[in-house]
């Protein structure tokens, strides 16, 4: 084979190969971009998430909260009742009392 034709073969041999290599390095180049969107479009999802998560935690905090401030005003309102039932039966005992002094047992 003459020297040329082996400097036509080798030149071919490098086009093909800067040709892959091209193609090689547009491939990596577009998937670093897919790579790049994917993970700023993973981003915004989970802040997203991270948003929805902090509401439901100021809402659960807010529940427990209230359930607090109910389980209060129960307690408040049981004592309240237990009072009531209380002077309810001292005034009861007093009128009974009342009216056995009034009625005299033979």
């Amino acid at each position: 084979m003459s020297l040329e034709a082996r400097v036509e073969k080798l030149e071919s041999h490098f086009d093909s190969l800067d040709s892959a290599v091209r193609n090689l390095i547009k491939i990596t180049g577009d998937t670093h971009q897919e790579i790049l969107a994917t993970r700023q479009e993973m981003r915004i999802r989970f802040a997203e998430q991270d948003r929805r998560f902090d509401q439901q935690d100021r809402e659960i905090s807010t529940f427990k909260s209230d359930v607090t401030v109910l389980k209060s005003n129960v307690a408040a309102l049981t004592e309240a009742v237990l009072a009531g039932f209380r002077r309810s039966d001292e005034k009861t005992d007093q009128l009974e009392l009342l009216i056995r002094q009034r009625f005299p047992t033979s």
